[in-house]
């Protein structure tokens, strides 16, 4: 299942020589202009990612490892990018909140994982989203778990931005790792975040790493190195 819209990429990108202008699919996906159509289109993309994840669920074994699973509190679940598709599902099991980016062409992802149990939070913090974060602490002290891609949804990979440490700390909650393998998992190497995708019929693992407690006297460079540190050693234990 690919939660990602390529499939409208080559639709979507032209060029209207005549007038000078250029269009390109990056203009599509991200001017606020064009939101209509990605609202047209929200409906029967999310209707297809919907079933498809249903089916995956259906049809696949999900076990779950590592310390940070016994965690029951409310928390920052951290994730690269890359695992951004299975996870919308997992995540979504446990009716948790996740932050996404406030980019027109995301409004069909976005419709999914609302269908599929999540509070969507529009906006990321690389955005300088502010109210969209004042949301999440709000939720973090009631109680409830926010999940969030490290690195954000344009990069670059691998490179935690300062979102993630921001809300843990405002709301006084651990952040735990998350990722996952699959027997019949693949990772897109011609993606800027190696997109890992997974199969029906499959044999998912999920691994939480164990809660990172922030220290409050810490200066935010050390907090960022240390959630960088524990992701990167995660990524390398689930190899």
């Amino acid at each position: 299942m690919v939660i990602t819209l390529s499939a409208f990429d080559s639709i979507f990108a032209f060029r209207h020589s005549g007038s000078g202008q250029v269009m390109t699919r990056a203009t599509i996906k991200r001017d606020p202009r064009f939101v209509w159509l990605w609202r047209m289109l929200a409906p029967p993309v999310a209707a297809y990612m919907f079933i498809n994840a249903k089916l995956t669920l259906k049809t696949s074994i999900i076990t779950l490892h590592h310390p940070g699973i016994s965690y029951s509190g409310a928390a920052v679940y951290v994730n690269w990018h890359k695992y951004v598709p299975f996870l919308c599902i997992h995540h979504a099991q446990h009716q948790r909140w996740m932050l996404m980016s406030s980019d027109p062409y995301m409004e069909p992802v976005a419709v999914w994982c609302r269908w599929m149990g999540l509070t969507v939070v529009r906006g990321a913090p690389g955005e300088r989203s502010r109210g969209s974060l004042v949301h999440l602490i709000e939720a973090l002290k009631c109680g409830k778990s926010v999940a969030l891609a490290a690195d954000g949804p344009a990069g670059p990979a691998f490179r935690v931005k300062p979102g993630c440490v921001d809300l843990a700390r405002a709301a006084g909650v651990p952040i735990i790792p998350v990722a996952y393998r699959s027997r019949k998992g693949r990772s897109n190497l011609k993606r800027w975040d190696q997109l890992y995708d997974v199969r029906k019929f499959d044999h998912i693992d999920v691994s939480y790493g164990a809660p990172i407690i922030l220290d409050p006297s810490d200066p935010d460079a050390t907090a960022l190195e240390r959630v960088q540190k524990a992701l990167d050693e995660f990524e390398l234990d689930l190899r």
